[in-house]
């Protein structure tokens, strides 16, 4: 009976480790800020955000705020044809980091979260954007 015990015990330590250690969840209902775009630093005086509901994205690219749809599976993902932005004038540095930003959206197809972080990557496994979790 106590090596049975002990097995059980075991066993579920393990599973849950396991679960501890993994590092894929969904991201619906999730809220980020962006850290890196293409491995660099964003501007400064911009905050970029992405946020998740069950099936559409929005946030603010650093300028204007932004949505659109999105489709997840598993740790694959794609953002909709249909991403639209307001349309304020922004300096021309925080417009072509806004347009590096949906650009890496666009070909972003697979991403990871753990430990607070969310990170997008292309097919190839290249990250092209990574965020922190956003308190606000």
């Amino acid at each position: 009976m106590k090596k049975l015990l002990a097995t059980i015990l075991v066993i579920f330590t393990v599973l849950a480790l396991l679960s501890a250690c993994s590092t894929q969840s969904s991201v619906t209902d999730t809220q980020w800020q962006l850290s890196r775009l293409n491995g660099k630093t964003p501007l400064a005086e911009t905050t970029v955000t992405l946020n998740f509901s069950k099936d559409a994205i929005g946030g603010s690219d650093g300028c204007n705020s932004y949505g659109g749809s999105y489709a997840s599976t598993n740790e694959t993902i794609t953002f909709g044809d249909d991403i639209f932005s307001t349309e304020m004038y922004c300096t021309d540095e925080i417009a072509v980091q806004s347009q590096a930003y949906y650009q890496a959206l666009n070909q972003t197809s697979v991403y990871t979260i753990g430990d607070g972080k969310l990170a997008l990557m292309d097919g190839n496994g290249l990250v092209l954007a990574e965020f922190v979790t956003n308190q606000n």
